[in-house]
């Protein structure tokens, strides 16, 4: 079972994608919105000491990132995402390493569940999590830029995460899918 959208003849950089794809602009929507509600609920917290925004923002992010996991297409902020930008042209990118960044979001959006739900941790620890997807997010949206998908890679390269034959192409072409494999 193929995770992503496979489509017939699709060409990335002049190179056949026979492999699955998510569209590069429907994940940047969704953390678009994402980021707003992050930075509204961060906010709330920081300054106002008013935690309620942020545990439920944490708990609308584990199910959203845990949704794109098992098809994007099912989770809000995506869907929103998409219907926000359905007009526009699509930017198809490997489906898998968008799959290993969300599963990063996953773990991040769990862990604050235990840090600032279930264990009542405050301070610094809470804080720098949340600042890490924030900024995350903030460089998803502004930028392009997949951090979880350069992780990806650089795994690959390690030889951490096994290579496929037919490597996908990263958003914004970052990886180099011109080498040959063995």
């Amino acid at each position: 079972m193929t995770y992503g959208k496979l489509i017939p003849n699709l060409k990335i950089d002049g190179k056949e994608a026979n492999y699955g794809v998510v569209n590069e602009r429907d994940a940047r929507a969704g953390a678009g919105i994402m980021l707003i509600i992050a930075i509204f609920s961060f906010t709330q917290a920081l300054y106002l000491k008013n935690l309620t925004f942020l545990y439920a923002t944490v708990i609308a992010f584990t199910v959203e990132f845990l949704f794109r996991i098992i098809d994007p297409h099912i989770a809000p902020f995506y869907f929103l995402g998409s219907l926000i930008v359905k007009g526009l042209r699509p930017e198809w990118s490997g489906a898998v390493q968008k799959r290993f960044a969300w599963t990063l979001g996953l773990a991040m959006a769990v862990s604050m569940i235990f840090i600032s739900i279930i264990f009542q941790i405050r301070g610094t620890l809470p804080f720098s999590v949340c600042a890490v997807c924030l900024s995350l997010l903030w460089l998803e949206t502004s930028f392009g830029i997949c951090v979880g998908c350069k992780m990806y890679f650089g795994l690959m390269k390690l030889g951490i995460i096994k290579t496929p034959k037919i490597i996908p192409a990263c958003p914004g072409g970052v990886c180099p899918i011109d080498k040959p494999r063995k």
